[in-house]
């Protein structure tokens, strides 16, 4: 869909021949598709959608250590992972400096999760960016996730299992005696460190489309339940299957399903990968640059990605003086009459 779109966008700034073909959208699905991708491959490079998609993950990937370099709490991690993830969905990403488009969701994040840190600030780790340009894009990103700045994170419910799971433990009936003491001290540590190993798990699906698939306690579950297999926490597992998902088959399914996708997607691009899918961003950049640079004036002029003003030309600017100097002209008038 986002293909079609920087497909659509390359072509009103193009003078191809392509723009001048008609692209009948009425004619079959299969046929639209095979003539979209003949298009895009023959006139202008672009590159697979394999490619796009690792170029888009690695930067993903940068979104974790930019917060951990000033210490931000984990909930500005997801929110700037999630308005990332948004603006995606809905925008081409070859029509935009996607690494800008990071930085920016990363600023934004620290505003809604109350967690301040500039975007001056922020451009000191990244390289390559000037902070004018973030702010630019900031508006930019909001109208590119339709200004929907609230996201639920499974840090948040997964705090709630850890004290619900401990509390569960401690006021299990029994015996009192040191043994059954020491043994629920021992249950107390694992399921510690299970919530600890789940952390970095919940980051990794950071990584996949998981969080817009399932809601944020299974997300949450579905880390714990496989850190207490790991550590091999009975206690915690027999918690978790009987009393949150009280032995459903479909939540067990789900559970399953999210463990499976976090193991294939949850994981950083390799790094030739991802070189190979940086280069071949470049090279269509490169290939295309005078028409999109016309197709990013357009954009900029709604949206102002470019993280520039929008350039104007000799006659522009010789009409707007002409018009401020009537204006002034006109000012002077008034005050005599």
């Amino acid at each position: 869909m986002q293909r079609k779109k920087a497909l659509d966008v390359l072509l009103l700034s193009s003078s191809s021949s392509l723009k001048k073909k008609e692209f009948d959208v009425e004619e079959e699905e299969n046929e639209n598709d095979e003539k979209l991708k003949m298009m895009m491959e023959k006139e202008f490079s672009f590159p697979t959608a394999k490619e796009e998609e690792i170029y888009r993950k690695r930067l993903e990937a940068k979104i974790d250590p930019l917060c951990s370099a000033f210490n931000l709490p984990v909930k500005v991690t997801h929110s700037a992972t999630t308005l990332f993830k948004r603006y995606c969905l809905s925008n081409p990403i070859v029509l935009t400096n996607l690494k800008i488009v990071m930085v920016a969701s990363v600023y934004l994040a620290c505003k809604v999760e109350e967690s301040y840190v500039s975007a001056e600030q922020l451009c000191k780790v990244v390289k390559d960016i000037d902070y004018n340009k973030v702010l630019n894009a900031e508006l930019a990103v909001l109208q590119g996730v339709d200004f929907q700045l609230i996201s639920f994170g499974a840090f948040r419910p997964l705090r709630g299992f850890r004290a619900d799971a401990i509390h569960t433990v401690n006021s299990d009936g029994g015996e009192d005696g040191s043994s059954s003491n020491n043994n629920k001290v021992v249950v107390v540590e694992k399921i510690r460190e299970c919530y600890t190993k789940s952390q970095e798990d919940l980051k990794k699906q950071l990584l996949t489309d998981a969080m817009f698939l399932f809601p944020p306690g299974q997300l949450a579950l579905s880390a714990f339940l496989k850190a207490a297999k790991e550590v091999g926490c009975k206690e915690l597992e027999e918690y978790i299957v009987t009393k949150c998902l009280r032995n459903e088959p479909d939540l067990l399914k789900n559970l399953d399903a999210i463990e499976k996708m976090t193991k294939e997607e949850g994981e950083e691009p390799e790094e030739a990968e991802a070189k190979k899918a940086d280069q071949a961003m470049k090279a269509f950049q490169k290939k295309n640059a005078k028409t999109l640079g016309a197709a990013l004036k357009k954009q900029a002029s709604k949206e102002n990605l470019a993280g520039e003003e929008p350039v104007e030309d000799d006659e522009a600017r010789k009409k707007k003086k002409q018009k401020v100097m009537e204006e002034e002209r006109a000012k002077e008038d008034a005050a005599f009459d």
